[in-house]
């Protein structure tokens, strides 16, 4: 049998090693026949001339003729097998030589019928020691097969001990169990010399495999460094992989090939993209006329209902035989060059399923043990997939990141505020549209330079130190938090503006953003508002307590003078300025606060006594509102920072606003509890009388994210909220608004104003 690679033999080790063994079997035995027929020969001459005078010369004669006939039909046997053994296997030579072996082996028994001398000894002697020689020359010859062996041993040797044993001389009994125990010698040593074959077959096979094995993982090393190269030099994925598919082939005796990319669309199904395709013929036309007229659009394969379906979802080897015979195939695609015999093997990263390579139209067909043998180089088209991949993200990335750039840009360009970038040497970097007008410099005239040349004295010059002591201490105070300062026009000009800094990373180097807004305008109006708060109000408030207190003398003095609908009247008037003074006094309140001319004075207190205050001070309101007040404190001993004045002010609207919600003849039950380091004040709203707008308008205003008054639902006591809640976050706290469903109940909305909890200070 001529030698073959493993990937030209599909066939297992123990198969190959049992038809290696069977050959070698009849290559021995056919091998050593012509010695064997003459070795035959001259014992039969020899015996037939010691016996001519002895025995009748018929039977004689006719002895020879037996033997001659079997030894003449095995040396025609040798001679057929000499010449045209490639034409039959081994089983059939086996067969024939087995037959003819036997046949000799009864001719060689007739000898003990026809030429045994029944008076004499010494001839029976002589016969016995002729068999017994042809029968240990047969050990020599044929013991690599023991039913040749023992068929002839015993074909040859019991005639003659049947023949001593009728005789019923002295020695029958001897020489049957001598005949008995040859035939045992010959089949042991026919076993030992059939194991010693074996063992050396095995081991010459075992080094035959461990060569062709070793040469294999060459010659795949050899492609895989090729494609490897060609990728290194030209940076060609497709001609990679095509050099890796056309080198592949030849191995695999395959005709054609491919390589596919799997991925998967918007719904996780999978589909195939074609990379290369492959042909053992330099230039197979028929494959490049299909790729350049049939080939789906982008080499796209999206039907799973055929055998590319099966292998993207499968994770074994799909194989073929026979694929236009293969009902998993479905119809090859038009112009498709034809395609006999069939493997698909999918190609992994991990767990997921990245590649497909499919080898076509090997005459020896595809095994599994196809798909493990070609296994470093599925791990080299999984590596040059998966870059590809990479490079294919990395592409719709940097396509999506300059996108996101430009799309950024634009809004940059388009915003309102000025956004300015620095490096940590205080150099500009990046200088939007609205940071042009505001400076009045271009973008191109003043990246490049110091932040600095858009600050004023004495800033200017101090600004770089500030960057430096920044960046050596670490310290925040310029970072993330607003502020007022002056920045300097391109024409010399000082105006006000809001400015927020943040810091980001780039490449490891802290990057300054700087936003701003020119507050020219708003410095104006706030000015204006002010005038006019400060103007309306000496102008209002003094004949309005005027007007009230002339009020309160009419219904002191003489309230029974007055006719009764008068007195109504007069009720109503004073009602209403009371109101008025309220709303004008929390007008310029609101005023200073949004000006920071109001002042705090913060100082550790305990909770309870502040708010037993609260409640004392607004008892009046709770008679007025017919309601009573109490306090649940879950300790006493709670502190927090704080100043009395203003904590009165914000719990006194606070308080104002939850009565007048509040049914009549209820109890508003203020309660005090710590979370988390946290004071928390909480109280209920209302009952009944809380309407859909005020109950909306609350949670906009006071809920997590602060949003402003609707002013189409603005009511009485809003701005006295909105001073509360200013007060609040001024003294580091905060207020928002708690949603509760009572059981069998409206839902309860409730007021809850959180404060830092303080270390006490004080014994």
């Amino acid at each position: 049998m001529p030698e073959k690679t493993l990937l030209q033999q599909p066939i297992d080790d123990e198969a190959l090693s049992q038809f290696t063994l069977a050959d070698e079997q009849m290559r021995s035995l056919y091998h050593s026949l012509p010695i064997s027929l003459l070795s035959s020969i001259i014992i039969a001459l020899i015996l037939s001339i010691s016996h001519w005078k002895v025995i009748g010369q018929a039977e004689i004669i006719l002895w020879n003729l037996l033997l001659g006939s079997s030894l003449l039909a095995r040396l025609i046997l040798w001679i057929f097998w000499h010449n045209v053994h490639q034409l039959y296997s081994t089983l059939f030579w086996m067969s024939c030589f087995r037959i003819g072996v036997w046949l000799t082996g009864a001719a060689w028994g007739m000898a003990a019928i026809l030429l045994f001398a029944h008076d004499d000894t010494i001839y029976q002697a002589l016969l016995a020691f002729s068999l017994a020689g042809v029968a240990s020359g047969s050990m020599t010859s044929l013991n690599v097969d023991k039913y040749s062996s023992l068929g002839f041993v015993v074909l040859a040797i019991s005639p003659l001990s049947v023949m001593i044993f009728l005789e019923d001389g002295p020695t029958a009994i001897a020489m049957t169990g001598m005949s008995l125990l040859f035939i045992f010698f010959v089949i042991a040593s026919s076993t030992r010399a059939r194991h010693n074959m074996e063992d050396q077959l095995n081991k010459n096979f075992r080094l035959l495999q461990l060569t062709n094995k070793l040469n294999h993982k060459q010659k795949l090393e050899k492609i895989i460094n090729n494609a490897q190269s060609i990728y290194i030099s030209d940076g060609d994925i497709k001609t990679a992989l095509s050099t890796l598919l056309h080198e592949t082939l030849p191995i695999c005796h395959s005709e054609l090939g491919f390589i596919g990319q799997v991925k998967k669309d918007s719904e996780k199904k999978p589909y195939m993209c074609a990379l290369v395709f492959g042909s053992h013929k330099k230039e197979d036309r028929i494959l490049e006329n299909f790729r350049a007229t049939n080939l789906p659009e982008n080499g796209e394969y999206r039907n799973l209902d055929n055998m590319f379906g099966m292998i993207m979802r499968s994770d074994k080897p799909i194989i073929s035989p026979n694929l236009a015979r293969d009902m998993r195939a479905g119809t090859l695609p038009q112009g498709h060059p034809a395609i006999g015999s069939f493997i698909g093997i999918p190609i992994f990263s991990g767990r997921e399923q990245i590649a497909i390579l499919g080898l076509a139209n090997s005459p020896l067909g595809y095994t599994t043990q196809t798909a493990e043998e070609l296994e470093p180089i599925l791990k080299s088209i999984a590596q040059f997939v998966q870059t590809m991949n990479h490079e294919q993200q990395h592409a719709h990335d940097k396509a999506a990141l300059e996108a996101s750039t430009q799309h950024t840009q634009t809004i940059l360009n388009d915003i309102a505020d000025g956004i300015i970038t620095i490096s940590k040497e205080g150099i500009i970097q990046s200088f939007n549209h609205a940071a042009e007008t505001i400076f009045g410099y271009r973008a191109k005239q003043i990246i490049g330079k110091n932040v600095s040349e858009l600050m004023p004295e004495p800033h200017k010059s101090q600004h770089n130190g500030y960057l430096k002591n920044h960046l050596k201490t670490g310290k925040k105070n310029i970072l993330g938090i607003g502020r007022e300062v002056s920045g300097l026009r391109r024409n010399g000009d000082e105006f006000p503006m809001d400015l927020m800094v943040s810091r980001v990373f780039q490449n490891g180097e802290p990057i300054f953003i700087g936003i701003v807004r020119d507050i020219t305008e708003k410095r104006r109006v706030d000015s204006l508002r002010s005038q006019f708060i400060s103007a309306a109000s000496k102008e209002i408030l003094g004949p309005l307590n005027v007007i009230a207190e002339a009020i309160s003398l009419l219904q002191t003095n003489d309230p029974d003078a007055l006719p009764e609908s008068f007195q109504h009247a007069v009720t109503i008037a004073k009602n209403n300025s009371i109101k008025l003074q309220k709303l004008m006094n929390d007008l310029i309140e609101a005023q200073n606060l949004s000006n920071g001319e109001a002042a705090f004075k913060l100082q550790t207190q305990m909770v309870l006594p502040l708010l037993e205050e609260t409640l004392r001070r607004n008892k009046v309101y709770s008679d007025i509102y017919q309601c009573s007040m109490s306090i649940k404190a879950a300790a006493n001993d709670l502190t927090i920072h704080a100043d009395s004045s203003r904590f009165y002010q914000a719990l006194a609207q606070l308080l104002q606003y939850t009565l007048k919600l509040t049914d009549p003849k209820s109890e508003l039950q203020v309660r005090v509890n710590e979370d988390r380091s946290r004071v928390k004040i909480s109280f209920s709203i209302g009952g009944k009388t809380l309407s859909e707008n005020i109950r909306k308008n609350l949670t906009l205003y006071f809920g997590r994210h602060g949003e402003p008054i609707n002013q189409e639902q603005y009511a009485e006591g809003d701005l006295g909220l909105a001073i509360a809640k200013e007060i609040i976050e001024k003294m580091h706290g905060n207020i928002y608004i708690e949603k509760k469903d009572m059981e069998n109940k409206n839902e309860e909305y409730y007021f809850v104003v959180e404060f830092p909890q303080a270390f006490k200070q004080f014994a």
